[in-house]
């Protein structure tokens, strides 16, 4: 990071560090500033960027700060953001400055804090974090450090720093417990942080009782973080990333765009769906074209799935937990609430299928059979349906009353079935 600044060079330079919410982008914004502020002529770091602007008059408050902070003048106080602007401009325009922008959200909150290189002095450094790489494209920010997970080692040391105080060699008897936890928080600073301090002072059976009950119900202190970028999403956008969450994370990207447009049709292009999901760090891309997203963004929007019916899946919009699949198509409990199916159970098995299993599940539009074997009769398939993945279909034909007006993907390999209904042509 401090070399992407450049300190000692004379130029005006914005960079911006990128990444998900709790990555601790605000951590190395401030251990940067705190080491090369005494190298500037005046400084400011201005934290919570995007929560101190919504109220009325934010920005103007946040320009009234940057002015005190670097200039030390308490009677200069603007009512006015483009009054605001042009003072920041006269001002400092001349003065060698340092200014951290943390947590921007707002394209707006850029134009009016720091609209361009020429409002400040020669050798000033603009820091911006946000978890939007594409405003920091659009204010032309370059470089760009993204802010990356801690590995194992890092992970595991700020745990037992946290945990355990000044005993930084606890027992052996807790070292399984420690490596579970650090497994837990995928290397995400703010999940270690957190859970650290809880698990501070508890007993062996207490860390056990704790891990078990986090894998289940992830923690809500957490799940508040990351859910800060999903909020700020589109509708449509909101749909892709659970879909993405609960069904086709790990999937090749040119399966993920297929699904999401068979799903979202008219509302989504899947080509700029995942390019704004990217730019805001909820999913990435890998080397070999696969969609990946952090396991803690994907807890977190499979718990936003599950509070739609805490107590009964079969009125959720997506299934993917292996007890659920197994309940809701075993025992006939879907509903018209239910948007998605997902099979992966943890070994192969076989399923026996209710003959009506999906009679209920008049809105069912994806299912995707991973490793299930089924058995039984399938005498119905809903009509919306626009996804099927199903390897290993238990019939010789689909059902007589399924209409496919609306199927965009036909996936059926190592099936018994040796006819198409009426309609239907193979993809």
């Amino acid at each position: 990071m401090l070399k992407l600044l450049d300190v000692g060079g004379s130029d005006v330079r914005m960079v911006g560090i990128w990444g998900i919410g709790g990555l601790g982008k605000t951590t190395i914004a401030k251990a940067v500033y705190n080491s090369i502020a005494h190298k500037f002529e005046g400084c400011c770091f201005l934290g919570n960027v995007r929560a101190d602007s919504e109220p009325y008059g934010g920005l103007v408050r946040l320009q009234n700060n940057l002015l005190y902070e670097t200039l030390g003048d308490r009677k200069m106080k603007m009512t006015d953001a483009d009054r605001g602007i042009q003072v920041i401009k006269e001002r400092l325009g001349r003065k060698r400055v340092l200014l951290v922008l943390d947590d921007v959200n707002e394209l707006n909150q850029l134009d009016k804090l720091a609209g361009g290189l020429d409002w400040f002095g020669c050798g000033s450094r603009i820091i911006i974090t946000t978890r939007d790489k594409r405003l920091l494209i659009a204010h032309q920010v370059y470089p760009i450090y993204t802010a990356k997970a801690l590995d194992k080692d890092e992970a595991r040391n700020l745990l037992i720093l946290n945990a355990f105080k000044d005993n930084r060699n606890p027992d052996e008897c807790v070292q399984f417990p420690i490596d579970t936890a650090v497994l837990y928080t995928h290397g995400l600073p703010l999940a270690v942080n957190i859970l650290g301090s809880l698990l501070c002072g508890k007993s062996i059976i207490q860390w056990h009782a704790a891990l078990d009950s986090y894998r289940r119900f992830p923690n809500s202190n957490i799940q508040k973080v990351l859910q800060t970028s999903y909020d700020a999403l589109e509708d449509p956008l909101k749909e892709a990333f659970l879909d993405i969450a609960c069904f086709l994370k790990g999937k090749y990207k040119e399966y993920v765009m297929q699904a999401l447009e068979a799903l979202e049709g008219s509302y989504l292009n899947p080509i700029d769906a995942i390019e704004v999901l990217e730019e805001k760090a909820l999913v990435n891309t890998d080397k070999f074209g696969k969609i990946l997203m952090h396991d803690l963004l994907e807890e977190m929007g499979k718990e936003i799935v599950r509070k739609e019916s805490p107590e009964d899946a079969g009125r959720r919009s997506r299934l993917w937990f292996h007890e659920d699949v197994c309940r809701v198509l075993t025992e006939n409990t879907g509903s018209n609430k239910v948007k998605g199916i997902r099979v992966e159970l943890p070994r192969e098995d076989e399923i026996c299928l209710s003959a009506k299993c999906f009679k209920k599940m008049k809105n069912l539009q994806l299912f995707i059979n991973i490793n299930a074997s089924f058995s039984g009769e399938v005498n119905y398939l809903p009509n919306q349906l626009k996804f099927l993945d199903w390897p290993g279909f238990p019939a010789q034909s689909l059902p007589s009353n399924f209409n496919p007006q609306k199927l965009v993907e036909l996936n059926m390999p190592n099936s018994r079935i040796s006819r198409l209904g009426q309609g239907l042509k193979v993809f």
